[in-house]
């Protein structure tokens, strides 16, 4: 009885030491795919400038990992900004977007969004605000780089140029971000 039950722990403990999957010629723990909530992910940035020229800037994400190599997701873009030069003129930009990346590294990806901007409008000619509000349309393009932090925080740097830039577009190009990704 006790070679039995010796035996059996032998076998018990020896089959669930190798439980996890290893490549056999690295040795290396091969990750099983995870469930939706690994799949996604939480991030954004947020910007604040005091001085002559204010501004408080925020913007959530959330996206999908749909492989490896692509991401996409939306994100919406808070801004207000008083310019105090101007008459202590102040505006609140609002909208979203839709944003993909498609990794050609584990760190290097291309990045390419469509989004959105809700704005105070303004004649381009006098400079004169009109009262209205107007959506200006924006398509940045651009390239990034994702560096991990931890299991599974980042911060990503991107380099973008927004290919559609309007006269009224509240940024001008070349447009250098860095966010947070959970």
């Amino acid at each position: 009885m006790k070679k039995t039950s010796m035996l059996f722990l032998s076998v018990f403990f020896y089959l669930f030491s190798f439980a996890q999957e290893y490549d056999p010629y690295t040795y290396q723990d091969i990750k099983q795919p995870g469930g939706l909530s690994e799949k996604i992910f939480f991030g954004g940035g947020f910007g604040l400038q005091f001085g002559t020229l204010t501004v408080i800037k925020f913007t959530p994400e959330i996206g999908y990992r749909i492989n490896e190599k692509t991401d996409a997701g939306v994100g919406l873009y808070y801004s207000y900004v008083k310019n105090n030069n101007f008459y202590g003129f102040s505006d609140h930009i609002y909208g979203g977007k839709l944003f993909s990346r498609f990794y050609v590294t584990p760190n290097m990806f291309l990045t390419g969004e469509y989004e959105m901007l809700n704005i105070s409008d303004y004649d381009i000619y006098t400079g004169q605000y009109t009262g209205e509000r107007v959506f200006i349309q924006g398509t940045p393009l651009g390239v990034g780089w994702y560096q991990k932090a931890g299991e599974r925080f980042a911060i990503i740097t991107t380099l973008l140029y927004n290919v559609l830039q309007d006269e009224k577009t509240p940024y001008s190009n070349p447009v250098f971000r860095i966010s947070f990704v959970y």
